[in-house]
């Protein structure tokens, strides 16, 4: 599956990748995880913290896909001893489409979290390949 290249930048955000002015491509996983995971989810029933209610807006474009995930909204609970399990629920949500879609058979989240950051690995199991990913996000970044 080929999708245009995301990289991080030296500030910690992504952006799209250029070489001699060309879009690169890219034959992984790796957008769609990263783009489940750091895109803002609409409102779920049942959600009680604040959450910014319009979600990704692409997500209507693709009829009853949910896009984005909740883990933006873990930056007031950083501290609580919660967090971590609560971080590893909301990936693992954001990434049940893979699995759902038969694009992935499995996928493993491993999350830690202290007062600084939110450390995600990701495993995508897909035929007999796993995809690995390791995503940092630094809580004086988020939201």
């Amino acid at each position: 599956m080929s999708d245009l290249l995301l990289e991080r930048r030296k500030d910690g955000f992504f952006d799209l990748c250029f070489e001699n002015g060309d879009l690169l491509m890219g034959e992984s996983l790796k957008n769609a995880v990263l783009l489940s995971i750091g895109s803002v989810a609409r409102k779920v029933s049942g959600f009680s913290g604040k959450l910014q209610d319009d979600g990704w807006w692409g997500e209507p474009t693709f009829e009853g896909d949910k896009w984005g995930s909740l883990v933006h909204t873990l930056f007031q609970k950083r501290g609580d001893a919660n967090a971590v399990l609560l971080a590893r629920q909301y990936v693992k949500n954001s990434l049940q489409w893979l699995i759902d879609d038969g694009v992935a058979s499995d996928v493993n989240v491993d999350v830690r979290c202290d007062a600084e950051s939110l450390d995600i690995d990701v495993s995508v199991l897909k035929g007999e390949k796993v995809e690995d990913y390791r995503f940092n996000m630094l809580w004086n970044e988020v939201l």
